[in-house]
């Protein structure tokens, strides 16, 4: 047998599945088998594509054993020889394999041949060539300077930088992600050292193939995507943890004396550093256009104040400091209202900028006519004040929309933004699709694939202009009838603001993934769940914090009126805590978007009467649930079950 590929999973079931098709694809002529061995999946990973790929050899762990374990329980089982080491979350080309494999048999002297990567949006992956790490160059990584300078040799020698992604280099450190090995090779140094966990192993295992007197090579001559973000998302601080742990194994290992000293001494400077850095970064993001908002209300009533005090007053100053009084509270008012409404998504949405402010003004002027005359200085203040701050939260998100800072929400706004490129039969299929998510409206029509044009707005060959033409943000490619590598090319050379996703007619999915630092997206009929839209989750969690409030602070009557009164203030507490949530699930499923668990279920008012259900039609029940959710409806079911809040 010629080749062994071996596909480690955990819990990315859809994009295993639209890796396998573009596996499937390129062993078309090679003497190949595939091995998908799975870490514990809680998707239902394993029964989901089982039925569908009957050529592929599946093992199931019964535990996640890491990455680097999984691959040598695997590596057991294969007979090819040559070894393939992939991760699920990638698409390969059809003559990715066949070119990689004739590279190795050209160059005896190749351990192991790593290939050029990009991810979701087209930009290539400077991960996919890198040297061996050094207290600098991990250094340099880790607090940010790699990025700035990413040509720099100094600075990005890591990730090899320097180095032109469009030819083949001999380079240290293969990313594990795409390695191609020798099976005699692989198994001579026993496969990956399993002390790794995830990330370092590919470090390790490239440097055991140097040991060994091969060389490791970067292989520009094809290209694959690599969503990436599946496993852990590489901007968090947990990403950041396993990965200085790694590199401390790593370093361990292999540096001794002083130089391992100075190695693990300078990488926990960095790692600290880095942690900083992401928690700032992070609460900028979270926090900015709240502190922006809070700035443009304090600067539009000083100004409104100035101008009252000149045109309405004849410049007589107001006895009290308005600024120091009343505002705190308008502001404070709209930022919550603003929060719940969802203009803290980075989305763009006017009305409800309106919305928040109408909430703000309200609140300032009823909160204004409770002071005391002594305190009291002017409601046209306020009222104007609101209004004009309004309008400057409208303007200003406008500015940061065109400069494309946040993005629009509108769906009329939407329309008209998506193409679907593949045959008249995929197009019909994915519109469907797009149809029973409520996304329909967004697709202007299909792109051609061939010559027959009926029925679309145009050929696969005139896509740049379609693109420029209707403002395209968005493409939908059908994969069956369509060639990855013409795919995976088309990518790289459009403009990199669009949005690519991938769909398979045998699968009825859409997946994509436009960040390296995020998880990616799945558009599946069975992940329309409005219970994991933002806003929704939002309004629960307030709907259980307000509730939980109100039940503590009076819980004297709760006492009374409650059965089981004093289990009901514990529940309370813990659901103010985000132990758990008022309504909830009644049966356990892997298959739904995961909630806390709930004091009551959603269903328990129905079953009054004691009836007799079976648990199909109760799991039935909860999928409705998650599927059409309004957080309405909690506040209903909280009402309907006040008595049994105590369960």
């Amino acid at each position: 047998m010629q080749l062994s590929v071996i596909i480690v999973n955990y819990n990315v079931k859809y994009f295993l599945q639209q890796c396998l098709f573009s596996v499937e694809k390129a062993i078309n002529n090679i003497d190949a088998e595939v091995i998908v061995i799975d870490n514990n999946s809680s998707d239902d990973s394993m029964n989901y594509l089982k039925p569908k790929f009957a050529w592929v050899k599946f093992i199931e762990n019964n535990e996640n054993k890491g990455f680097g374990k999984a691959n040598n329980i695997a590596l057991k089982e294969a007979k090819g020889k040559y070894i393939l080491f992939l991760n699920p979350d990638t698409i390969v080309p059809e003559d990715c394999f066949i070119k990689c494999i004739q590279f190795l048999e050209d160059n005896k002297d190749c351990g192991a041949l790593g290939i050029k990567m990009n991810d979701g949006k087209g930009n290539f992956l400077p991960e996919s060539k890198r040297s061996f790490p050094s207290p600098m160059t991990s250094f340099f990584k880790l607090v940010g300077l790699a990025y700035l300078f990413p040509k720099s040799k100094l600075f990005n020698k890591y990730a090899l930088g320097y180095l032109d992604e469009n030819k083949n280099h001999e380079v240290d450190v293969l990313a594990g992600a795409f390695i191609m090995t020798r099976k005699e090779l692989i198994d001579k140094i026993n496969g990956f050292d399993e002390i790794f966990f995830m990330y370092g192993e590919d470090v390790d295992l490239s440097f055991r193939i140097q040991q060994e007197g091969y060389k490791n090579y970067y292989f520009s001559e094809s290209s694959i995507i690599h969503f990436k973000g599946e496993s852990t998302k590489r901007g968090s601080l947990n990403y950041v943890k396993m990965f200085y742990e790694a590199m401390s194994i790593f370093v361990t290992k292999h540096y001794k004396g002083n130089s391992a000293t100075l190695f693990a001494t300078t990488i926990k400077i960095a790692i600290w550093l880095r942690a900083l850095l992401t928690i700032v970064k992070s609460l900028f993001t979270r926090l900015s256009l709240a502190i922006i908002d809070s700035i443009v209300i304090y600067l539009c009533i000083w100004l409104v104040k100035k101008l009252w005090i000149i045109y309405v007053r004849g410049g007589a100053e107001f006895q009290q400091d308005i600024v120091s009084t009343i505002t705190p509270v308008y502001v404070f008012v709209y930022l919550i209202a603003a929060a719940l409404a969802g203009m803290y998504d980075n989305l763009y949405k006017p009305v409800k900028a309106l919305a928040a402010s109408l909430v703000a003004i309200v609140v300032g002027l009823a909160v204004y006519s409770l002071l005391p005359e002594t305190l009291r200085f002017s409601r046209g203040v306020i009222l104007f004040g609101g209004i004009v701050s309004s309008v400057m939260m409208i303007l200003y998100r406008w500015i940061l929309k065109g400069l494309d800072f946040i993005k629009e929400t509108d769906e009329i706004k939407k329309m008209q933004q998506t193409i679907i490129v593949g045959s008249n039969e995929d197009y019909t299929k994915a519109l469907s699709l797009m149809h029973n998510l409520q996304l329909k409206e967004r697709v202007l029509g299909r792109v051609s694939i061939n010559g027959n044009t009926s029925n679309s707005v145009g050929n696969i060959n005139n896509l740049k202009m379609i693109i420029d033409t209707f403002k395209i943000r968005e493409i939908i490619f059908c994969v069956n009838n369509f060639s990855y590598k013409q795919i995976i090319e088309l990518i790289q050379s459009l403009p990199k603001k669009l949005s690519f996703k991938f769909y398979s007619s045998e699968s009825n999915t859409i997946i994509s993934s436009d960040s390296k630092t995020s998880s990616g997206e799945i558009l599946s009929s069975v992940h329309n769940y409005s219970i994991i839209k933002p806003y929704q989750k939002r309004m629960k969690r307030f709907t259980d914090i307000l509730s939980s409030s109100i039940i503590l602070i009076t819980f004297p009557i709760h006492l009374i009126f409650i059965k089981n009164g004093f289990k009901a203030i514990k529940n309370a507490f813990n659901v103010l805590i985000a132990n758990n949530t008022w309504i909830g699930y009644g049966t356990e499923s892997n298959k739904l978007p995961n909630i806390k668990i709930g004091i009551v279920a959603h269903y328990s008012s129905f079953l009054k009467n004691n009836l007799s259900v079976s648990k199909d039609v109760l799991k039935n029940m909860d999928f409705l649930y998650a599927k059409d959710y309004d957080w309405l409806q909690d506040v209903k079911y909280i009402i309907e079950n006040y008595r049994r809040l105590g369960s």
